[in-house]
C-alpha cells in the first residue's frame, strides 16, 4: 500500500455499538427539546436583567448509566456500509461523565407541544398546548449558589398570568357602502373614543378589555361629505386568555402601537424611514427595523424583538430595463436577459410601500392596459393610478409586472394577477454582483452587524418609542 493509501487508512473511527439498540444515530427530539429550554429566557418589560448563578457539582464517585459499550462483531462489521475512500466518517459519542444521570432525568420531562389546526400564520397554539420549557419540579431556572451573572434576553414582558376577559363585538355601518375602507371606519371609531378607549379593530371586528355592553349604537358623521352614519356594535363572543383570538388581539396591538411610534409596515416587518442610511455611491437605502412575535412564554404574554435591516435600490425597475435594452442590439435577446434577471425578484412599490414577487413580464402589455373595476365599468392603469395616488406614468410603451396572488390575497378576495408598473417598483435585497463586491459587503457589515451593547440599547430605545 502507498503513503497516500496508508493515510487514509490510518485513524479511522471503530465503530461501536449499544448493547441491545441497533441504531446509533442521535435522537433528534433530545435536542430539539434542548433548544427550546435554552430558548426561554424571558425579559421584564424594558428587557431588563435576569441574574442567573452557576452551581458548581461536587464530586461524586464514577457511576455507570446502565449502559455498556462493545465493539461490533465482524459479522455485524461486514453489514456496514463501508465509506467511501477519502475523510472518515464522524461518530457521534454517547455522553460521559459526571451528571449524565441528571441530564438525562431532566431532559425526559420536557416535552414538545404539538400543533393544533392551522400553519404558517393561522391559528396559534393554545395556551394548554404551549411548549414546557422547564421541569415541573423546578419553581426557578436561576441557581442558588456561585457567582451571578447579569445576562439580558430579548424577550418584553407585556402581561404576566393574565385573568381579565376580552370583550369581542362586531360593527356594522349603515349605510354601508358610504364606508368600504377600512381607514374610513377606523375614523368613525376614532370619533367615539371618549368611550371606545383602550381597543383594537381590525375593520370589522372591536377587541375591548372593558364591557361595552350587548348591543350599543353610535351616530358619526362622514369625514369627507359629512353624512350622518350609524354605526352599531354587537357583542359576539368573550374570550379567555386561552383563546386563539388572545394572540390575535395581542398581534393588533402591537402593529398598531409600532404604527404609532413612527414604524412603516415593509412585507411583515416594520422598519424606520426616519433612521434610514443612503449608500450614495450604491444607490442603496438601508432601512433599519424590527421583527416581532407575540407569544405566551412561562405563563407570561411576551414580545420577541429583534433587529432587521430592510436594503431598497434606489434604482427603479424601469430603470434597469433600459440598461438592459441598451446593452443589447437584438431585441428578443434583451427580452430573456432582463426576463432571466428580474423574474423572481422582490419588488417593493412607491406608493404604498408593499412588496410582491415578479412572477412573469408581460412584454404584450402597457399602462394602457383596461382591467375591470368592482362596479363593471373599464379603466386603465394610467388614469387608475393618478385618480388613487396622483401619480402620472411617464412612458406608456413600459411592459407590466405579473404577480401572482398570495394565499393572503386570495382570501381577501384577489383571485386575479396583480398588474405594476415598472416605474413605480424598486427591487428590494442585493444582487449577486454586490455580494461579489468585498468592498460593499464591508460597508454593508458596518451597518447591519451589530454588537450586544449596540443591540441592548436598540432595543431599549424600541422599548421607549412604544411605551410614549
Amino acid at each position: 500500500m502507498d503513503s497516500v493509501g496508508r493515510a487514509r487508512g490510518r485513524g479511522r473511527a471503530n465503530l461501536f455499538n449499544l448493547t441491545g439498540q441497533s441504531d446509533t444515530s442521535p435522537r433528534p427530539g433530545a435536542f430539539a427539546n434542548a433548544a427550546a429550554a435554552a430558548s426561554s429566557f424571558s425579559g421584564t418589560s424594558s428587557a431588563s436583567s435576569i441574574q442567573a448563578s452557576s452551581t458548581p457539582t461536587e464530586k461524586q464517585p464514577s457511576t455507570s448509566i446502565g449502559t455498556t459499550f462493545e465493539p461490533i462483531s465482524s459479522t455485524t462489521k461486514s453489514t456496514v456500509d463501508k465509506p467511501r475512500r477519502g475523510n472518515a466518517p464522524v461518530i457521534m459519542t454517547a455522553p460521559r461523565g459526571k451528571g449524565v444521570e441528571h441530564l438525562v432525568s431532566d431532559f425526559a420531562t420536557l416535552s414538545t407541544a404539538e400543533r393544533q389546526t392551522g400553519s404558517g400564520r393561522g391559528t396559534p397554539w393554545s395556551y394548554s398546548a404551549l411548549p414546557k420549557t422547564k421541569p415541573t419540579h423546578i419553581d426557578d431556572k436561576r441557581g442558588v449558589s456561585g457567582d451571578p451573572i447579569s445576562i439580558v434576553a430579548n424577550y418584553i414582558r407585556i402581561l404576566s398570568k393574565p385573568s381579565w376577559q376580552l370583550f369581542q363585538y362586531h360593527i356594522d355601518f349603515n349605510p354601508e357602502e358610504m364606508v368600504i375602507q377600512r381607514k374610513m371606519r377606523r375614523e368613525m371609531v376614532l370619533q367615539h373614543k371618549n368611550v371606545l378607549k383602550d381597543v383594537a379593530f381590525d375593520g370589522t371586528t372591536l377587541y375591548s378589555f372593558e364591557y361595552i355592553g350587548d348591543e350599543r349604537t353610535f351616530q358619526c358623521q362622514h369625514t369627507v361629505t359629512g353624512d350622518p352614519i350609524e354605526m352599531r356594535l354587537r357583542l359576539t363572543a368573550k374570550n379567555s386568555p386561552d383563546s386563539p383570538n388572545f394572540f390575535h388581539l395581542a398581534n393588533l396591538i402591537v402593529r398598531k402601537l409600532l404604527e404609532l411610534s413612527g414604524l412603516r409596515l415593509i412585507g411583515r416587518n416594520y422598519y424606520q424611514f426616519d433612521r434610514k442610511v443612503d449608500l450614495e455611491r450604491y444607490r442603496l437605502t438601508l432601512f433599519p427595523g424590527f421583527l416581532t412575535n407575540v407569544n405566551i412564554y412561562e405563563g407570561s404574554l411576551m414580545i420577541n424583538v429583534d433587529l432587521s435591516h430592510k436594503v431598497l435600490n434606489k434604482t427603479t425597475v424601469f430603470n434597469r430595463l433600459q440598461d438592459i435594452f441598451t446593452q443589447f442590439v437584438d431585441f428578443k435577446r434583451a427580452q430573456d436577459e432582463a426576463t432571466k434577471e428580474l423574474v423572481g425578484q422582490i419588488v417593493l412599490t412607491t406608493y404604498n410601500s408593499k412588496t410582491y414577487k415578479i412572477d412573469e413580464i408581460a412584454w404584450d402589455k402597457s399602462p394602457n392596459y383596461a382591467f375591470k373595476k368592482r362596479d363593471g365599468t373599464d379603466e386603465t392603469l394610467v388614469k387608475y393610478y393618478y385618480d388613487r395616488y396622483q401619480l402620472k406614468i411617464e412612458d406608456t410603451t413600459q411592459p407590466l409586472l405579473i404577480s401572482k396572488p398570495s394565499k393572503k390575497d386570495r382570501r381577501a378576495g384577489q383571485t386575479g394577477p396583480l398588474m405594476l408598473i415598472p416605474e413605480l417598483c424598486c427591487v428590494t435585497g442585493i444582487s449577486d454582483v454586490m455580494r461579489s463586491d468585498f468592498q460593499f459587503m464591508k460597508e454593508l457589515a458596518h451597518h447591519t452587524h451589530i454588537g450586544p451593547m449596540a443591540r441592548f440599547e436598540k432595543l431599549t430605545e424600541f422599548c421607549h418609542d412604544v411605551q410614549k
